[in-house]
């Protein structure tokens, strides 16, 4: 039998690692015990953090996200949708597992209260949550850290140096090549649903290009590579709406008529 050399072993688990992943669109974890851990964490999150007192933010924030998810209800029936705001001036929102949904009141200043601009930021946390991305990126740190224990089995009778070598290259191997790729993966199909999602609930869905290109003028210093970043690079992020654009703008002039309203031109 032919024994296989050492970089050969570490592309075979390389390849393992991608074969465990290979599934990284598959949860393997119960959505009902995320959500109700989800619950519990958001729960204490708003007696940890400090809550918006600003009204006009709250009531915008909750107004948006209840026609949002009215939207997605189709995607996630049966969800206790949750939308508050955080008094923290990052320029920033989250969602969790469930319809736990957090906005910064920092991103609604940076909007100028631009409700177009914000549903499309809610819009986008609320596919996070309805294409269960929160799951799918916990089954896959599953997943590196099963590939992690077979590399350690398998290079158990390896000299220090050898092990070292391969965990460097397994680490750098499972993040830049699958982790990355995988969660900025995740950010386009947000941005992609969620885009749909705001211009279905009646949002003027080129909110989100103008949003990102106030992103890009506050944001200051330089930025990583996309390469090694989880997120799609703004530039990037801001194409890839635009040449959206047009199935998302019919499907906003539909439900503005639908509701009686006159779309924006």
């Amino acid at each position: 039998m032919r024994i296989i050399n050492f970089k050969e072993l570490i592309s075979l688990f390389l390849l393992l690692s991608a074969l465990l992943l290979g599934g990284c669109g598959t949860a393997m974890l119960s959505d009902a015990h995320l959500a109700k851990q989800a619950k519990s964490q958001f729960s204490q999150m708003k007696k940890a953090e400090k809550l918006s007192k600003n009204a006009s933010y709250k009531a915008m924030v909750n107004r948006i996200g209840k026609r949002i998810a009215g939207v997605a209800q189709v995607d996630l029936p049966g969800t206790e949708w949750e939308f508050v705001v955080f008094d923290k001036n990052e320029a920033n929102a989250f969602a969790m597992p469930g319809g736990k949904v957090g906005v910064n009141s920092g991103l609604i200043t940076l909007a100028n209260g631009n409700e177009d601009e914000v549903a499309a930021v809610i819009g986008h946390e609320v596919a996070h949550v309805a294409l269960r991305h929160s799951n799918k990126r916990m089954s896959q740190a599953i997943g590196i850290g099963l590939g992690g224990l077979i590399l350690e089995t398998a290079i158990r009778n390896k000299s220090e140096t050898d092990r070292l070598l391969a965990r460097g290259a397994y680490g750098a191997g499972t993040t830049v090549g699958l982790a990355l790729p995988y969660s900025r993966s995740n950010e386009r199909e947000a941005d992609h649903r969620g885009l749909l999602y705001s211009a279905m609930a009646g949002y003027d869905p080129r909110g989100a290009v103008s949003f990102w290109e106030k992103m890009v003028k506050a944001s200051s210093g330089g930025k990583i590579p996309e390469f090694l970043s989880t997120h799609p690079n703004p530039s990037n992020r801001i194409e890839f709406l635009e040449a959206n654009m047009e199935k998302a703008l019919a499907l906003y002039r539909e439900a503005k008529l639908s509701r009686g309203e006159k779309p924006n031109p």
